[in-house]
């Protein structure tokens, strides 16, 4: 369970490993930035006078990019301090790019602000390494490590049922038996004649255990169940709310996926 961080910083506190999820424009010359950080989880800073020409700092404050910052200030809105880079910005290609922004938009949508997350710090940093490793130019590798973070990041908020786990029987999950997701309640067998499709909500014990597996890191892209997206969707669905997802509608403008 994440502990909310309630340390006043006045003064510098230790570099934090850190992410920049997002950037705005803040005042004249300054920018507004969302960061991921391991301790203080999102936390919200202003980068001042980051907007001026040529500024050094500006040109440091990239997505993608392992720093070190330092934060000061007592309210929920801080002050960036120093920032040092903690290794080369990850490179993402083509379609790996938008998956990335949005990882970064579900992590502004979703994570409460000044909260410790190390598994979904931790979580975000795997993500970035594996989508680095692709050439970007389909869909289809993207899958598996996406649908990793999405269950990794719902486990971390509390909002996935244990995907091993019956919650009717108390016991595991049978690989052959069928399970309905109920938001409330977890994950509940059914009976259900045989049929060519199953209906939205219902999962084969197999496709959850191997999800499980995804999510703990040990399976790889080929055993991605493809029930896996529908299943994240339905979890992510009541948390995101009617709001759509802007980098979910520029991918799907640039490249025409679904």
């Amino acid at each position: 369970m994440a502990t909310l961080i309630l340390t006043d910083l006045m003064t510098p506190q230790p570099p934090q490993p850190a992410y920049i999820l997002h950037t705005r424009p803040f005042r004249d010359s300054s920018l507004l930035l969302d960061l991921l950080t391991p301790e203080w989880g999102r936390i919200a800073c202003v980068a001042r006078g980051a907007r001026r020409s040529k500024q050094r700092r500006q040109r440091a404050l990239q997505p993608f990019t392992p720093l070190l910052v330092s934060l000061l200030g007592r309210g929920e809105l801080k002050n960036l301090g120093a920032v040092e880079s903690a290794g080369a910005a990850l490179r993402l290609q083509g379609r790996a790019v938008y998956a990335g922004f949005y990882a970064n938009e579900l992590l502004v949508r979703l994570l409460p602000a000044g909260e410790t997350h190390y598994r979904a710090f931790a979580g975000y940093q795997t993500l970035l390494q594996s989508l680095a490793q692709l050439d970007g130019g389909s869909a289809a590798p993207l899958e598996a490590p996406l649908r990793r973070f999405e269950l990794q990041l719902l486990s971390e908020l509390g909002s996935c049922p244990p995907l091993n786990h019956c919650t009717h029987s108390g016991g595991e999950v049978d690989a052959a038996g069928l399970y309905r997701l109920e938001n409330e309640t977890g994950l509940v067998p059914v009976v259900q004649s045989a049929a060519r499709r199953l209906p939205a909500g219902v999962f084969t014990g197999a496709d959850l255990l191997a999800m499980d597996l995804l999510m703990r890191g040990g399976a790889s892209g080929c055993e991605l169940p493809a029930s896996a997206r529908q299943l994240t969707r339905l979890l992510l669905t009541p948390l995101l709310g009617e709001k759509p997802l802007r980098s979910r509608e520029l991918f799907r403008q640039v490249y025409h996926d679904h």
